[in-house]
């Protein structure tokens, strides 16, 4: 049978997984390593023996769906940028892969997948427009109308993360990164953390923060307290422009922090006229690396390769 590979490549964790072609849904083969801080050769590495760990039982490698922070041309099969990896700045991901797997390769940002994961198989199939706001290394959305990823002119639709959430922001140069994401994601939080208390703002220690403000640190508090408020405001801006359904929330940290959905929900009552339902994200921490699959999928029928032919 067929197989596909899906990678999903995160600013704390890459993770590899292989379905079959019929069912990218069902999976055979699943394993995470830390992600490597070294640059993009070294994260290539790492990719190279997770998909070469899952083959050892596998001779029919079809495609791979490869998935990253940060904008991704899907044209040329380049991440632009990936403000959470060490130099990540016009890669040519799609090309290394290829040349490494001597497979198909395409490729897409992370949280695109996951909004496209969750438009074929959520809670929400049908629905238009999907809207997927990731809190976690960084902030993202991805968005799906009528069944179609919505990328940008310049592959930049959803980096909400370079929101201004304050008039006190203005005037000053919040790139890369932007002004949002630096206060209220995971690396956000530990860089902030760490120039209070000192050390490097390895974003793992966001969980120092949380774990500081539910001991009743009022300087953690506080900077929770300030990231649930500016992620409520991307939450609000995103549902005033697109009128969803519902608003779906992913990520490692708004996925294990009620307080994010809580006040998001709160608040769009407050704020618009037709409040959406905010939900956790229903394909959880797969939701990338089901998309990544899903896009392998796509590619493999975009080459015109059905499951009962040779490749």
């Amino acid at each position: 049978m067929r197989r596909l590979v899906g990678i999903d490549i995160g600013g704390t964790t890459t993770r590899c997984a292989i379905a079959s072609q019929r069912n990218p849904f069902e999976l055979i083969y699943k394993k995470s390593v830390p992600t490597p801080q070294q640059g993009p050769n070294a994260v290539l590495d790492v990719i190279t023996e997770l998909v070469m760990d899952g083959r050892k039982e596998i001779d029919d490698l079809v495609a791979v769906g490869c998935v990253a922070p940060g904008m991704a041309n899907t044209r040329t099969g380049s991440i632009l940028r990936a403000a959470n990896l060490h130099g990540w700045d016009h890669v040519p991901l799609k090309y290394m892969l290829e040349k490494r797997l001597d497979v198909p390769v395409t490729i897409e940002n992370d949280v695109n997948a996951a909004a496209y994961a969750e438009s074929l198989a959520g809670v929400l199939p049908g629905s238009s427009p999907v809207v997927f706001l990731t809190i976690s290394t960084g902030i993202a959305a991805g968005i799906v109308i009528d069944g179609i990823l919505l990328r940008g002119a310049n592959y930049a639709a959803g980096e909400v993360g370079a929101m201004i959430p304050s008039p006190k922001y203005l005037g000053h140069l919040w790139q890369p990164g932007g002004c949002t994401e630096r206060h209220s994601s995971g690396s956000g939080l530990a860089s902030q953390w760490a120039h209070i208390h000192g050390g490097e703002p390895n974003s793992k220690r966001a969980i120092e923060v949380f774990k500081a403000a539910d001991s009743g640190n009022e300087t953690a508090q506080k900077l929770v307290k300030q990231s649930v408020d500016y992620v409520t405001q991307v939450a609000i801006g995103l549902t005033s422009v697109l009128d969803p359904e519902y608003l779906l929330i992913g990520g490692s940290i708004g996925q294990e922090r009620p307080e994010y959905i809580a006040n998001i929900q709160t608040e769009l009552q407050n704020a618009v006229l037709y409040a959406p339902e905010v939900l956790e994200s229903t394909l959880g921490e797969d939701a990338p690396l089901i998309g990544s699959l899903l896009l392998a999928q796509d590619l493999v029928e975009d080459l015109g390769f059905l499951e009962e032919d040779s490749f």
